[in-house]
């Protein structure tokens, strides 16, 4: 780095470039006039909401905050193919005063550069995720371990299965922590998984939830219930019109792959589908489940 930039120091982003080079805004920031790229990081951003350390990695999230696809170009091509370029990467965060401080050089991991995760469109929560990038990145020799970052969950190598306490909301509240509310949908689905958790339990079922984070995937997926006594995986569906049944389907088909020996499908509706729905269902040996208004619950099994 330069001898004037020591680890820690604190520098506004106008003299950095009077300094580097590069953009002056941007979180990927390559310089035309020095071998570097400058990556910041601001904690609690909607565009370093991947952002952290591992205490191995930092997970630095890719560039790109539209509604389409983030790619492999611009920035996230430079911090991609930053060792064929002969750049150095150079890591700072977001400080008071309008600042950034030094974190210091890093590389990216050569095994895995990059994992792709789903990310929400900021400002629209209706919107369809999109696939976006996080970037590992390993710390080069003499650069420790970054202070002032979240901590970050490491990308495991082999699928891990946790259970998830009964107590909890049963599914992630995505953008929860930015306002963002349950639809009345998923409202249904919520009541619905809540009702028959608890009917499950008085007829003595040992009924879990778990989340299931693939190998190489660094978001942890949502098993809504799993009847053990039954070897049942149950998904909610907070409506009976046929997206939202085909999506709760793909939850099932998504799932079982994980669980041994290999469950039945169910999918808790809240009503009686329709004659096609429910043939649907038994085409693909998946059991229907719904309320009879009663404290009670329907089944049709294939």
């Amino acid at each position: 780095m330069h001898p004037l930039l020591p680890l820690g120091a604190t520098i506004t982003r106008s003299e950095l470039h009077t300094l580097l080079g590069g953009r002056l805004q941007g979180r990927i920031s390559p310089s035309k006039t020095t071998p570097v790229i400058s990556l910041f990081t601001t904690p609690g951003a909607h565009d370093s909401q991947h952002d952290g350390w591992t205490g191995q990695h930092f997970h630095f999230q890719g560039e790109g905050q539209g509604e389409r696809e983030q790619q492999i170009k611009h920035g996230n091509r430079a911090l991609a193919e930053h060792v064929l370029t002969g750049r150095s990467l150079r890591l700072f965060v977001s400080a008071p005063g309008g600042l950034v401080r030094y974190l210091g050089a890093y590389r990216v991991d050569p095994d895995i550069p990059y994992v792709q995760v789903s990310l929400p469109v900021v400002g629209d929560p209706i919107h369809p995720p999109r696939t976006g990038y996080v970037f590992r990145l390993l710390p080069e020799a003499g650069t420790p371990a970054p202070e002032g970052v979240p901590a970050a969950p490491p990308l495991k190598t082999e699928t891990a299965i946790i259970e998830r306490d009964l107590a909890l909301p049963f599914r992630p509240q995505p953008g929860a922590e930015r306002g963002r509310h349950l639809t009345s949908i998923e409202q249904t689905a919520e009541r619905l998984l809540k009702d028959y958790s608890d009917h499950l339990r008085l007829l003595g079922h040992d009924a879990r939830r778990y989340h299931v984070t693939p190998a190489r995937e660094l978001l942890p997926l949502p098993v809504d219930l799993f009847d053990h006594t039954t070897n049942e995986l149950i998904a909610s569906s907070g409506s009976v019109a046929r997206t939202h049944m085909l999506a709760a389907f793909g939850e099932l088909i998504d799932m079982r792959r994980f669980f041994a020996p290999t469950p039945r499908r169910v999918m808790l509706v809240p009503s009686k589908p329709r004659p096609d729905l429910a043939d649907f269902c038994a085409t693909y040996d998946t059991t229907l489940i719904w309320p009879d208004g009663e404290g009670q619950f329907l089944r049709s099994d294939p």
